[in-house]
């Protein structure tokens, strides 16, 4: 996985993506609590388009709201709360870890 935030590597699909973030990012459709040096990034092998902080708070476009990604640092299982949910996952109530089994060995 390559991920960049040089947008000569972004191809018009990702710029899109990238403009419809920013804008969600700049109004009241943010929902990330967000640090310092937000910056856009692209993982140009899933294209998936996303900013992050220098605390690596990752956010993404989803049903046109800024919202958090995760990652379980545990297990590897990533995706947004919604996702997590279809999955029988709760990254919110584990404080980012995916499941109380996660969240345990490491509490």
């Amino acid at each position: 996985m390559t991920v960049t935030s040089d947008l000569t590597k972004f191809g018009y699909r990702e710029l899109d993506m990238a403009a419809d973030l920013l804008k969600a990012y700049a109004n009241d459709k943010n929902t990330v609590d967000f640090g310092n040096n937000v910056n856009i990034f692209m993982n140009d092998s899933s294209g998936n388009v996303f900013l992050s902080d220098e605390d690596f708070t990752v956010g993404m476009l989803e049903d046109g709201k800024v919202v958090q990604f995760y990652s379980c640092p545990e297990c590897g299982n990533e995706g947004t709360q919604n996702e997590g949910l279809e999955e029988n996952l709760n990254f919110e109530k584990y404080e980012g870890y995916c499941s109380k089994e996660c969240y345990d060995k490491n509490n």
